[in-house]
């Protein structure tokens, strides 16, 4: 670093705010002001221009008449100098019916540049004059040409050195511009510090707020307090202050279910090991010579090896991230008997009756579509526990191209706060000890598979689910 240079942080400090909202701002505001002072100071010098002429002209005017006024109707060459002097002209000749009369004229050199302004019509060009003759270099003549304004005549021609109207304008020109700086200058550091403080800074202090949320949302300390009013920035500021709030809840949910999937994958690992204990004596059972335990050995050794499928795919994956679907023609009263025998064997006394047809089918994955019908039948048959009639039926239809498998049940059916949440993962149990997963896992497969997971319509009491998949 140089020595005398600021440190850079200072420099970038003043850089970003000088391209900052209050730098803007102020750019902005030097701008208007100064395109305000050309708008008003424009037209003022061009009223000030004419105005200087028509006074030399009445000036022209009134001397012409002191001529004629005279006994003898001439006057000696001394005094009209001395009258076109005092009016400031060279030339003054008044346009009497069809004849132009001569009446006063001083000499003239034939060197000078002239121009012509005629004040008897709107003049629209005045701004344009007056800045012709400030940039003039050049001595020049102004012709004027005017309406008679002390008697009868077509027009007044007078003819003046514009020197004079040079140094006046001037002269007006910078005290016009002067008063119009300070008066724009006072108007637009009211302006300008009227939208710092009630515009700049409220933005300032929300941009603030949200650069500082996103560098600590779980600091409960780092938050915005939404200010009264009901403006555009304050219902900005009380849309940030409830964003906090959602944030932080969402983020120490995100720590608890990290925390729950650490804990799953410690105890997946541990009921790996216990998995493989149970297959092997699975293993040794089903070589029992008992007719009861050779019937029961392949379904446990079949809900064995999905427990620990799923145990090593939650340690390969390290989340509950289920592996692509392999999708493929499947028929559907298959799968969801098997997954009614391997529930229903926990469960006596639910009466079961699978009305599929039996050439209905879907393209999904075998394994995710057991695990969707095993997850709605075990809820369904939970919630038919301690019921003497407890009934759940099986139903599917095909629906444009798209099979739907429904899941019915007799039960008490579903209260109306639980709906909306039903399919959220820990928020859709009514179950003592159940952890809201089931519905949520059943969802995400289905969605996996091209399909949906959804509540539907119960003809009575009771509840029902329905499985949309593509038809194969």
């Amino acid at each position: 670093m140089e020595r005398g240079s600021p440190p850079s942080g200072l420099r970038y400090g003043a850089a970003r705010r000088a391209g900052g909202l209050a730098g803007q701002l102020l750019a902005l505001t030097v701008v208007f002001v100064a395109v305000a002072d050309v708008i008003l100071v424009g037209p003022a010098l061009g009223d000030f221009h004419d105005n200087w002429l028509r006074s030399r002209v009445d000036a022209a005017q009134v001397a012409a008449l002191a001529r004629e006024a005279a006994p003898t109707g001439t006057l000696t060459e001394q005094l009209e100098q001395e009258l076109l002097l005092n009016a400031g002209v060279r030339l003054v000749a008044l346009q009497r019916d069809d004849e132009r009369v001569l009446t006063l004229q001083s000499n003239m050199p034939g060197d000078e540049e002239m121009r012509t302004v005629d004040l008897r019509r709107d003049r629209a060009g005045a701004v344009f004059d007056a800045l012709s003759v400030l940039s003039a270099k050049e001595e020049r003549l102004v012709r004027v040409l005017a309406a008679p304004r002390y008697e009868s005549g077509r027009f007044i021609e007078v003819v003046i050195a514009e020197r004079g109207l040079k140094r006046d304008l001037g002269r007006h020109a910078r005290r016009l511009l002067g008063n119009t700086v300070v008066a724009s200058a006072i108007v637009g550091g009211l302006l300008y510090a009227a939208l710092l403080l009630l515009v700049v800074r409220r933005i300032t202090r929300l941009s603030s707020a949200i650069t500082a949320f996103g560098k600590r949302p779980n600091d409960p300390a780092v938050r915005i307090a939404p200010s009264e009013g009901f403006d555009e920035i304050s219902r900005a500021e009380a849309a940030l202050a409830g964003m906090e709030q959602e944030v932080r809840a969402a983020l120490r949910q995100k720590e608890r279910l990290a925390a729950l999937g650490s804990a799953v994958a410690r105890l997946a690992h541990d009921l790996r090991n216990s998995l493989a204990t149970a297959q092997l004596v699975t293993e040794r059972l089903a070589g029992s010579e008992d007719p009861l335990v050779r019937q029961s050995a392949p379904r446990l050794e079949r809900a064995i090896a999905r427990a620990a499928a799923l145990a090593e795919a939650t340690l390969i994956y390290g989340k509950a991230d289920e592996p692509p679907a392999q999708r493929r023609p499947l028929l559907v009263r298959d799968i969801v008997e098997e997954a009614a025998e391997d529930v229903l064997a926990l469960h006596g006394g639910v009466t079961w009756r699978n009305e599929i047809a039996v050439d209905a089918s879907a393209v999904a994955d075998g394994e995710q579509l057991h695990r969707i019908f095993a997850n709605l039948i075990r809820n369904a048959a939970q919630a038919l526990a301690g019921r003497e009639d407890g009934q759940i039926v099986a139903r599917a239809q095909l629906v444009e191209r798209r099979i739907e498998i429904e899941i019915i049940d007799n039960g008490p059916g579903l209260p109306d706060g639980l709906r909306e949440r039903l399919f959220e993962p820990f928020s859709g149990s009514q179950r003592d000890g159940g952890i809201g997963l089931g519905l949520a896992i059943a969802q995400e497969l289905a969605h996996g598979m091209g399909g949906d997971v959804s509540l539907c319509e119960a003809h009575g009491a009771g509840a029902c689910f329905r499985v949309s998949l593509p038809a194969a």
